[in-house]
């Protein structure tokens, strides 16, 4: 393993330990842990994070583990950060992206939502783009097309329109 990809491992371990993702942070460091049998420091890491641990919890991790299934999303009252974690899962990342930033202007000091947010800019800009209805071009002369709308409006609202 390269010396970039075995900092950026760690970062995504500390990263989720720091989320409380704590099934994740178990595993990346346990793999490094494989990867560097020899480093103290990444076994010390290893083993305070298995002591945090209560053995039901370290038992649920591992059941967890072993099934495979991912964690559902609790149904609550929605946050914008709950939102952007069910938008997230779902895959809509750049809805995810709106509820972040509406989450880090009620928190604006939050490094964490930040993270995300730089996180889910990445994911959405690596999608490809679809066409949006939206994107069409208006037609060349639109003039005669909001004048009928604006007679249906009138019609609709009993409004007499000069």
């Amino acid at each position: 393993m390269k010396p970039e990809a075995r900092a950026e491992m760690v970062a995504h371990a500390e990263r989720a330990l720091r989320r409380g993702e704590l099934n994740k942070a178990l595993g990346l460091y346990e793999a490094l842990c494989r990867a560097f049998p020899e480093d103290e420091a990444l076994a010390l890491k290893l083993a305070n994070l298995r002591e945090t641990l209560q053995p039901h919890e370290l038992q649920a991790l591992q059941a967890l583990q072993a099934s495979a299934v991912p964690e559902a999303i609790p149904q609550g009252p929605s946050t914008p950060v709950t939102e952007g974690e069910r938008l997230f899962f779902l895959g809509d990342y750049v809805g995810a992206a709106a509820a972040y930033r509406r989450a880090l202007q009620e928190q604006p000091d939050n490094e964490l939502f930040r993270e995300r947010l730089v996180e889910l800019y990445r994911l959405a800009r690596s999608l490809p783009v679809s066409p949006s209805p939206t994107d069409r071009q208006l037609p060349r002369q639109a003039e005669p097309l909001l004048h009928a709308l604006l007679d249906r409006l009138a019609a609709r609202r009993r409004i007499k329109r000069d």
